[in-house]
């Protein structure tokens, strides 16, 4: 199967063990800060603790900074899935290890795409209209015929009007010793996701590990930007992370969009050098086009 138009927002940016391509809603959403005046030169390692209330075991997903470069390692918790971000050329490349394979994204990938949408949209329109007239029993019976990999409860939701995001801050608290503070996004009046941001000094970061997150996330919001049409066909919410008041790193994340709820911790920091071979992605894996749909 080929890298889907879900897999866009870095892994890291998802709830705990959720697929992206899956339906349900898409992010870990982290938010850009401003540049500090404090350690020059450093690598940064973050270790991060990932589980779900209701399903056993807990893994580990790290994030490696160096040279304007972020290696995702075991995405989300996910062993079989990394995620590598460029700042020159800018891109995303997702590595598929179950797979064996390697599919780059960049701002032409994502226009192209948005093209073919925007020829679709009005189609998906009208059959989202047409779904959202069924009773629950028509619509469980057609499910079953179309199968799982084609959502039509996203269907018909996306000719509803688009709902909006935002962030509200809900007071301040300490994960793993580091002092953040508590946000939680909310759609419409629903909320969806608690994200708790620390000040990269408290984490005694660099200036360039700092800038390298921040211009990740300033081509998330990018990309964002020019996709809310197609993320609406796809059942997603796009909420913008690079806001002047959502400054910071994301040491804990929670998950308030689904039954099973899901966590990312922050666990340990570590700024001594990060070996090259910990940046680099397999030489024999196959390359894939990006698609918009699974």
């Amino acid at each position: 199967m080929q890298t889907t138009y879900q897999n866009i927002i870095p892994r890291f940016l998802t709830p705990p063990k959720m697929k992206i391509g899956s339906g349900k809603a898409f992010y870990l959403v982290i938010c850009a800060w401003l540049l500090f005046p404090f350690i020059s030169h450093a690598d940064t390692l973050l270790e991060y603790q990932v589980k779900e209330i209701r399903v056993s075991g807990i893994s580990t997903q790290s994030i490696a900074i160096k040279n304007e470069e972020i290696m995702v390692k075991a995405a989300g918790g996910d062993k079989g899935l990394d995620l590598l971000y460029r700042h020159a050329p800018e891109s995303v490349v997702i590595i598929d290890h179950r797979k064996r394979t390697l599919t780059t994204v960049d701002e032409a990938q994502i226009d192209q795409i948005n093209q073919q949408a925007q020829r679709l949209e009005p189609v998906l329109q009208g059959l989202g209209k047409q779904i959202a007239n069924l009773s629950s029993d028509q619509r469980q019976r057609l499910q079953a015929l179309v199968g799982d990999k084609i959502s039509l409860d996203k269907i018909a939701k996306a000719s509803e009007p688009a709902v909006p995001t935002r962030w509200e801050s809900i007071g301040k608290k300490k994960v793993a010793g580091i002092r953040c503070r508590n946000m939680r996004i909310m759609q419409g009046a629903t909320p969806i996701a608690e994200v708790c941001l620390a000040d990269p000094a408290a984490m005694k970061m660099s200036i360039q590990d700092a800038a390298t997150f921040d211009a990740l996330f300033g081509f998330y919001d990018h990309l964002a930007a020019k996709s809310q049409g197609l993320a609406r066909q796809l059942g997603l919410a796009l909420p913008s992370i690079t806001t002047p008041e959502v400054k910071g790193i994301p040491v804990e994340f929670v998950d308030l969009s689904r039954k099973n709820r899901g966590t990312m911790t922050l666990q340990r920091i570590d700024i001594s050098p990060v070996s090259p071979d910990l940046m680099r992605i397999p030489g024999d894996y196959k390359t894939t086009p990006l698609t918009p749909w699974p």
